[in-house]
């Protein structure tokens, strides 16, 4: 089955295509405020009139007279412009569909970026997309594999340019197994198995924090529009940057493995924002990015026809005895291990969490499976019977 991949390469354009970009960056910034700024008075002018709002195609025959009162629009790609009122588009549906929060205005100090919807090529090592005649130079790192549908170029707030390519290809399914897991999502350890294996949370944040910390105070002494306030801002950028690539090469890893070895990942459904409102755990929070790990297991998943599956988050994984099901209401956060009361066996917090949530997702997988909606197969049953075999323990779903 097609679907649509991205391949990131870094971009290194001579000092005449940093000026073209710059001024595309610009043009597509322009575009989207002007216009967002359009239909916030139009809807102020006409909130009691049958038509409230503006669309796409009001305001792109509205683009092509602005060309004409602004002529330097017209010295980067069109359809690049287009792009940008499309962008627009799919900023108000999602906060009308409330996936999203009202638009806000592009700010040049933010991440810059334009698309071209079309007409990008590979030719002899560079990137060759409208406008730029002689194509950019760039680090093909990999060799794209498929059509070329878009390639998105943006300029990072550390000075670094990046093409993403998105191409339309057929993903090779991986073999199918007869494994399914349950994980358990932690600050200490970012994820525990239920087969016994154990992913270190590496803390790319807080490792570097000190060196953060020291250039936010440098930074803070300096005057605004020196040398050496833009020189610190750039180190700023450059050390957030280099987090973050450790964060993302770290989660790739990680959930690659577990994709490759496993059939089915069950995992909980965590609300991470709510956790992040804890002003103890919120810089913790942040540093593990669940929310990137889940979404990084969630495509590829469905990249190598696997499944992702998530419970409630309100099941107690932690607080329930994998054995006899008992519940120990009073467990507290600092307790990472525990004896059950009921039947005396000792746990591990997290790795009881992972054989619970294990149990659960297979609990909804089969009763899926039983309302002839095709997921319960043999993998699910095997599994199943396997896990009781081992821990002796019920597959009903418990009384809350």
């Amino acid at each position: 089955m097609a679907t649509h991949y991205t391949y990131k390469f870094r971009l290194y354009p001579n000092t005449e295509q940093q000026v073209l970009l710059a001024k595309h960056f610009g043009c597509h910034r322009f575009i989207y405020n002007h216009y967002l700024e359009q239909r916030m008075k139009f809807y102020l002018e006409h909130k009691e009139d049958t038509k409230k709002g503006l669309n796409y195609y009001d305001q792109a025959a509205d683009l092509t007279k602005l060309k004409d009162e602004l002529p330097w629009l017209r010295e980067v790609y069109s359809q690049s412009l287009q792009f940008a009122l499309k962008c627009l588009e799919t900023a108000y549906n999602n906060f009308f569909t409330k996936r999203a929060k009202f638009p806000k205005f592009h700010s040049r100090k933010c991440k810059q970026s334009f698309t071209i919807p079309q007409n990008t090529e590979i030719r002899d090592g560079k990137l060759s997309i409208p406008k730029f005649k002689d194509g950019i130079k760039c680090k093909f790192h990999r060799e794209v594999v498929g059509k070329i549908k878009t390639c998105t170029v943006s300029k990072n707030p550390s000075g670094q340019y990046f093409a993403c390519i998105v191409v339309e290809r057929d993903m090779e399914q991986l073999p199918k197994l007869d494994k399914v897991v349950g994980i358990d999502l932690g600050l200490k350890t970012l994820a525990v198995c239920s087969d016994g294996v154990k992913y270190e949370n590496i803390k790319p944040f807080r490792t570097l924090e000190h060196r953060f910390v020291k250039l936010q105070q440098w930074f803070a002494r300096t005057t605004v529009g020196t040398k050496l306030h833009e020189k610190l801002r750039v180190k700023i950028a450059k050390l957030h940057q280099r987090i973050l690539n450790i964060r993302n090469d770290y989660l790739h890893k990680v959930s690659t493995k577990i994709i490759s070895e496993n059939q089915v990942i069950v995992l909980e459904d965590l609300s991470v924002k709510g956790m992040i409102r804890n002003r103890r755990r919120s810089k913790s929070v942040w540093d593990v990015a669940w929310a990137k790990f889940v979404n990084m297991l969630t495509y590829k998943a469905q990249w190598y026809g696997r499944e992702v599956v998530q419970i409630s988050r309100w099941f107690p994984s932690s607080k329930m005895c994998h054995d006899c099901n008992y519940v120990k209401g009073d467990l507290q956060l600092s307790d990472r291990e525990w004896d059950c009361p009921k039947c005396g066996k000792h746990h591990d917090r997290d790795f009881n969490a992972s054989q619970n949530i294990l149990t659960q997702g297979l609990n909804l997988i089969n009763n899926r499976g039983k309302h002839g909606d095709g997921v319960g197969t043999g993998i699910a049953h095997k599994a199943a019977k396997s896990a009781k075999k081992h821990s002796g323990s019920k597959h009903e779903a418990p009384t809350l």
